[in-house]
């Protein structure tokens, strides 16, 4: 077995000099040393070792008032890279970035969905994808340090599942860890999908200045990430967020059983048959998607407008349902419903009707917030391994997977 390519033996010095090159992107010698409040001597030493390691390089040199030079240095391109992966039912993502930041590659992957060989085709597209780009980055970006991988699932009881078998609607874990075909040592970070898309837009997109803020995803599914002094909420059993289980005051979708029927009244494809049986077909044909429906509503067809209008109404009221119980000082909108702005103008007015004081917002990733928070949840990773304690989690590693130590990292 291989050790973990995290497992590199920093001294604090050279943990805090990384940090800041890190932090900075690029800067020199003398800079480390103002913004640690130590000795030049004592950098110089730590920035030789981080050379050493292959963490850290000279990209140019930086001249000075006096007429000196000063090297300037970065994360080096071959410090590692970090694998995000968006696994749904018909469709895989993948993004690839350095510890550096540059994104190395992107590719996205359909699937046919009525296939009965769905999960197998699945797998096959996965480990096609992975072994690919192991096998193209590895050699011009240095070692993959971590995978993430989000999927439509509460992973801890899914990683209860990884000796099990899958079923028609999914595979299971150890089958997806197996087309992963990683080497030993290589720490695999499962991740909710939705869990994934608030930690993106934390880092990256529309609430990178909020500290406490939810994501609501309003799409196919409804589901919500929380995030509470800038980390993600799991909860005791992984289900933080699962507001799809809300029992509420909405009706139950004809025929349905399920007392729990947030998401059979709001889920896109409920809502979109609501409308439908009542078309009047003198504006055209049904809508046969949702995306038909919101194109409908923006040439101003009456019955469309009045089901983007309530549809705005109903995720208002469970918008601030969330806010009664989180306190939150944003919602951010995500999903493929929730992304559109007449929906937004709708759950905004609905809020702040009530709670003026909390902003709603659009997430700004759109469909890649998912995978791009994937890659986020491996840096966080890769960060807390390097750093150490100059490094603050967004999430713990309750759900990481490390190949070669499986059982162990299970408990």
């Amino acid at each position: 077995m291989t050790d973990s390519p995290n497992d590199i033996d920093l001294t604090d010095t050279e943990r805090s000099v990384f940090s800041v090159v890190h932090a900075k992107g690029e800067c020199t010698r003398p800079d480390i040393s103002a913004s640690l409040d130590v000795s030049k001597p004592t950098v110089s030493i730590a920035v030789s070792s981080l050379e050493a390691a292959g963490l850290i390089a000279p990209v140019r040199a930086r001249q000075g008032s006096l007429g000196r030079s000063a090297t300037v240095y970065a994360v080096a391109p071959t410090a590692g890279w970090l694998l995000g992966l968006d696994i749904g039912s018909t469709r895989v993502k993948l993004l690839a970035r350095g510890l550096d930041g540059r994104e190395l590659k992107s590719q996205s992957a359909d699937l046919d969905g009525s296939s009965e060989t769905r999960n197998s085709e699945l797998l096959d597209l996965v480990n096609t994808l992975v072994a690919a780009t192991v096998r193209e980055l590895t050699a011009v970006a240095g070692p993959l340090r971590a995978v993430g991988v989000a999927l439509p699932r509460i992973i801890p009881q899914y990683l209860t599942e990884v000796q099990g078998s899958g079923t028609a609607s999914r595979p299971a874990l150890a089958e997806i860890l197996t087309a992963l075909a990683l080497d030993d040592g290589v720490p695999v970070l499962l991740e909710n999908n939705v869990n994934c898309a608030a930690l993106a837009e934390m880092e990256l997109g529309s609430a990178q200045d909020v500290d406490d803020f939810a994501f609501l995803q309003v799409g196919v599914r409804i589901g919500s990430g929380i995030v509470a002094d800038r980390r993600v909420v799991r909860g005791a059993r992984g289900g933080a967020g699962e507001i799809s289980a809300l029992p509420t005051g909405w009706p139950a979708h004809p025929g349905t059983t399920d007392r729990f029927a947030l998401e059979q009244y709001l889920g896109a494809d409920q809502f979109l048959d609501r409308w439908v049986s009542t078309w009047d077909s003198q504006y055209g044909p049904a809508p046969a998607t949702v995306a038909d429906l919101f194109s409908y509503a923006a040439e101003g067809v009456p019955s469309a407008v009045a089901a983007l209008d309530q549809h705005s109404r109903d995720i208002g009221q469970l918008a601030l349902a969330l806010t009664a119980v989180l306190d939150p000082a944003l919602i951010v909108l995500g999903g493929g419903v929730g992304q559109n702005p007449h929906l937004l103008q709708g759950v905004r007015s609905a809020v702040q009707e009530v709670k003026p004081e909390v902003q709603v917002s659009a997430g700004s990733l759109g469909a890649d917030a998912t995978v791009q928070g994937a890659v986020v949840l491996t840096l966080d990773h890769a960060l807390s391994r390097l750093l150490g304690s100059n490094y603050k989690r967004r999430l713990d590693d309750r759900t990481t997977v490390i190949f070669g130590q499986r059982e162990a990292s299970l408990q």
